[in-house]
């Protein structure tokens, strides 16, 4: 079935009416959103400050570009902030805490780096019999010696 298309405007409602709620937005909270989240509050924060749902500061920032660009400037903010909370730590617990937020606020600059180059120079053909079958089976150790397994030795002819 095809979705209901409403080609015409009820009469009771006025030509360029909008329809739904009125939005919440107001223009003064492009500067309101980059001084609270420049004291290191998240942006879900800034939302209950307002009093506001964070849907709503998410459709804010997709409908109104200024405030989705003061929304960046806002989180450019944050992470000033928190960097400076950083530096200000004395204790382990307070470093700590502040590297968590910091990861947290912003991955792609704070994240943990792990870069693993796993390089060997062993074939298939180097590997005996026991170790091909304890591969095989999943019976091979973390780094790979044999766990079980037995060696036979076989002569030439017996491989024919």
């Amino acid at each position: 079935m095809a979705p209901f298309k409403q080609t015409t405007i009820p009469a009771h409602y006025r030509n360029g009416q909008t329809f739904g709620r009125p939005s919440q937005y107001k223009p003064e909270y492009c500067e309101v959103v980059i001084e609270f989240m420049g004291q290191g509050y998240s942006l879900t924060a800034f939302a209950g400050h307002i009093r506001q749902s964070k849907d709503a500061v998410y459709d804010w920032i997709r409908a109104h570009a200024d405030f989705s660009h003061a929304v960046s400037r806002a989180r450019a903010a944050r992470i000033a902030a928190l960097e400076a909370k950083l530096l200000r730590a004395r204790k382990g617990a307070e470093t700590s805490a502040a590297v968590f937020a910091l990861k947290n606020a912003d991955p792609e600059e704070w994240r943990d780096v792990r870069s693993v180059d796993h390089q060997h120079s062993l074939k298939a053909e180097q590997l005996t019999d026991a170790q091909l079958y304890a591969i095989a089976s999943q019976k091979a150790g973390a780094h790979g010696t044999v766990i079980e397994g037995e060696i036979i030795e076989r002569s030439e002819t017996e491989l024919d």
